[in-house]
């Protein structure tokens, strides 16, 4: 089966959008978003094009962005272009740039998404301003993607709801190539003649997922050959699993816990009788900036002495 038809198929089975939808495709100008824009105009999807200036690179990032408003000319589609003073951000922040980057990204895509954006006019000093841009967010992570995230996910101990990677569907973004392996992208992408730009920093092993792309997960390969392909098996049963898991603690959780106002009350000796109390304990608390790391502490004080 084909990269088109296999893209059409995992859509309607993952219920992600339908061609009366209107598409915001995030597009970096490397081989996974160019690919993705190509299928999705293969496939007849009506898109738009947004592409993020983080102004790192120097003249890659121009370059980028040289190469993404022609794409969208390509394709006779609108694009949305902004740049980012990402190494101020991150400064004042106190962020990683790779994190800086992130919330900058998405804010800007939830704008455009929800209609609340304005970006400068290519054509003059004027500031363009404009309303829903379209129902769907589109990001081109795909299965080798999903497989970094899962291990990265597991080393920073971030539960089931890490392990299992990223969801097809969350909210207003769709990831549909989730499906595909690299190599199956590079192969379509030769096939139809794509061009696509290269980051050089893709390179760089200062970043994790670069450390994990490049070295760690070969590594792994040379003693098991098939961890990619059983990682990704483990990422369709993790879904699984947090589908009960999410129905079981749903139900647990509103038998005990008692919500008075903005207060929540629970039964200290109800809670000591769980024998995942630490689970549930987590559950309750995360919410409130806790991380797993002090549940530990917080079940201690269920048998801690009143003033101690």
């Amino acid at each position: 089966m084909n990269l088109k038809q296999q893209f059409l198929d995992y859509i309607v089975t993952e219920r992600l959008f339908s061609k009366k939808d209107h598409l915001l495709i995030a597009v970096s100008g490397g081989l996974d978003s160019v690919v993705l824009a190509s299928l999705c105009s293969a496939c007849g999807y009506q898109f738009s094009i947004a592409h993020c200036n983080f102004q790192l690179r120097a003249e890659e990032s121009e370059r980028d962005e040289a190469f993404v408003s022609e794409l969208a000319r390509s394709y006779s589609v609108p694009v949305f272009i902004k740049k980012f003073d990402t190494e101020r951000y991150a400064a004042e922040n106190k962020l990683s740039i790779q994190v800086a980057a992130r919330h900058l990204r998405y804010a800007w895509f939830n704008q455009l998404v929800d209609g609340d954006w304005s970006i400068p006019s290519s054509a003059s000093n004027d500031i363009i301003t404009g309303g829903k841009v379209a129902d769907f967010l589109l990001t081109a992570h795909q299965a080798d993607d999903n497989i970094e995230t899962s291990v990265m996910n597991f080393f920073k101990g971030t539960g089931i709801s890490g392990i299992r990677g990223m969801r097809p569907g969350q909210g207003k973004i769709c990831r549909p190539m989730l499906f595909a392996r690299r190599n199956d992208l590079e192969q379509y992408a030769r096939e139809n003649h794509l061009q696509w730009v290269e980051d050089s920093s893709n390179n760089s092993e200062k970043y994790s997922r670069n450390k994990f792309r490049h070295s760690i997960l070969p590594m792994v390969q040379e003693t098991y050959p098939m961890a990619a392909d059983n990682i990704l098996s483990n990422i369709e049963r993790f879904r699984e699993v947090e589908i009960l898991y999410r129905e079981r603690i749903t139900a647990i959780l509103s038998r005990l816990v008692q919500k008075n106002g903005d207060e929540l009350k629970i039964p200290v000796l109800r809670l000591k009788q769980f024998p995942a109390k630490a689970t549930v304990c987590y559950e309750i608390i995360k919410g409130y900036h806790f991380t797993a790391a002090q549940t530990k502490a917080v079940l201690e004080l269920l048998d801690a002495e009143t003033g101690k």
